[in-house]
């Protein structure tokens, strides 16, 4: 018996980054899915998942990692952002918003501590390297 994706997921996507055998699938803010005929077991999502939406084989949940417990945020520098959306279309927990400059300049992303989970999707996303994990 496989490990399973439950309905806390996010779809951050950081399991299946972790995942040796390239068992887990899915899109950015979508649940992802583990194929059970191909994962081995070994745990790394149950132990990377900061959300709880892992259960392992016996039934266990991953412990969800309150905001205090969470080890990064991630922010945006305001002068190098683009103002591209990548990070705000890739946030799976919708903690980008869109700040215009002036009145006549273009935008850049703004990041909200309290709903970001720290899962680094902007900082993957990032095309100018704005987005940083502290």
């Amino acid at each position: 018996m496989a490990y399973k994706i439950n309905d806390n997921c996010i779809g951050c996507g950081n399991c299946a980054k972790k995942c040796p055998e390239n068992a887990i699938e899915g899109q950015v803010k979508v649940r992802f899915e583990i194929d059970e005929f191909i994962c081995s077991e070994c745990g790394n999502c149950f132990n990377t998942c900061k959300m709880g939406a892992v259960t392992d084989p016996f039934g266990n949940t991953s412990p969800k990692k309150s905001k205090k417990q969470s080890e990064s945020k991630s922010r945006i520098d305001p002068e190098t952002c683009a103002g591209c959306k990548n990070c705000y279309l890739n946030c799976p927990m919708d903690a980008i918003t869109i700040v215009k400059k002036g009145f006549f300049a273009s935008t850049y992303c703004r990041i909200d501590s309290e709903l970001c989970s720290g899962c680094g999707n902007c900082v993957r996303n990032c095309i100018t390297g704005a987005a940083i994990v502290e």
